[in-house]
């Protein structure tokens, strides 16, 4: 953890879900983390799918879980390493949940972040502020914890780039758009001559004097989502970040460029998302194709819409 492996948002998660398994076990077993062995962590993985949500009361889910049974798991890692423990209970333990069969992140159309972002009202200081913050992270593919933890002195207005604070102490220089760079004028103000300050700085809670949290932004994007009838399972602020990818791509830029856009240590991270490219090549090449079948065509939900409405056309002898 001090090591700075993860990046904040992700340590911030780990030291909440050890928390979580501190207090259960001095409630459950006197505190002495030393007496915890599998059948233990087996029963406090079936208390965590036993919990429901705090803010929706729903069953957890299997990602969260999964976090949360993970961020144990490191626990015992470390002081197995470290000598405290003569073996790892949680070594061996299979108990990651798969995640639901068909779910997949998704990023948004070109058509849906115009809208999304267009919609947001900037009349106010938080329609300006949500304006400001989900225009930077399409224009530059950041993580919303990179975005959430900006220095004004960490841009430069002139040449419209910016130092992002990424994952494992990877710092990289990004491009910010016109678009962005605009709003960023004009939403801070007599603050951009201010290099220490916050972009986004925190008003309440822990985030008081510091910046904003991850999880309020998260919480932000739902918000204005359901506000604009946008709200899907697959679209979260990360699909922001994954849109930029993916519209760079279909735009004809390298993956080495947007590699580096993104701060991806590994190639095969940021190929990735080229699978909405692949499933569009696909579609066209299977239409196309003289050696695929000449009549062959995948059927959306455009088709069978179409094709439901030539029906009823047809019944009325149009």
């Amino acid at each position: 953890m001090n090591a700075r492996r993860f990046s904040v948002h992700t340590r911030e998660m780990i030291r909440a879900s050890q928390k979580e398994f501190f207090r259960y076990v001095s409630q459950r077993l006197g505190g002495d983390l030393c007496t915890v062995g599998k059948k233990e962590l087996l029963r406090y993985h079936a208390y965590l799918v036993g919990q429901k949500s705090k803010r929706t009361g729903e069953p957890l889910a299997a990602s969260t879980i999964n976090n949360l049974f993970h961020g144990v798991c490191l626990v015992f890692s470390v002081l197995y390493r470290a000598g405290v423990i003569p073996e790892n209970p949680a070594q061996g333990l299979a108990l990651k949940l798969p995640l639901p069969v068909g779910w997949r992140r998704r990023p948004l159309t070109r058509d849906e972040i115009t809208r999304f972002l267009e919609r947001i009202e900037t009349g106010t200081r938080q329609g300006l502020k949500d304006r400001t913050l989900f225009e930077l992270i399409y224009s530059s593919g950041l993580r919303v914890a990179e975005a959430a933890a900006l220095k004004v002195g960490d841009i430069d207005f002139v040449r419209r780039v910016m130092v992002v604070r990424g994952k494992f102490d990877r710092d990289r220089m990004v491009p910010i758009s016109h678009v962005a760079h605009d709003f960023l004028v004009h939403f801070l103000g007599d603050r951009i001559e201010t290099p220490d300050a916050w972009v986004f700085m925190g008003y309440a809670g822990q985030t008081r004097g510091r910046h904003i949290s991850s999880k309020s932004v998260s919480e932000r994007f739902r918000t204005l989502l359901r506000r604009f009838g946008m709200d899907k399972a697959e679209i979260s602020t990360h699909s922001i970040r994954h849109s930029t990818a993916t519209h760079l791509l279909e735009n004809g830029a390298s993956v080495r460029h947007v590699q580096e856009l993104l701060g991806h240590a590994s190639l095969e991270s940021t190929v990735r998302y080229t699978h909405v490219m692949t499933d569009a090549l696909a579609r066209e090449y299977r239409k196309y194709h003289p050696r695929e079948h000449e009549l062959f065509e995948i059927v959306d939900t455009a088709y069978e819409a179409r094709f439901e409405s030539l029906l009823v056309r047809a019944k009325k002898g149009w």
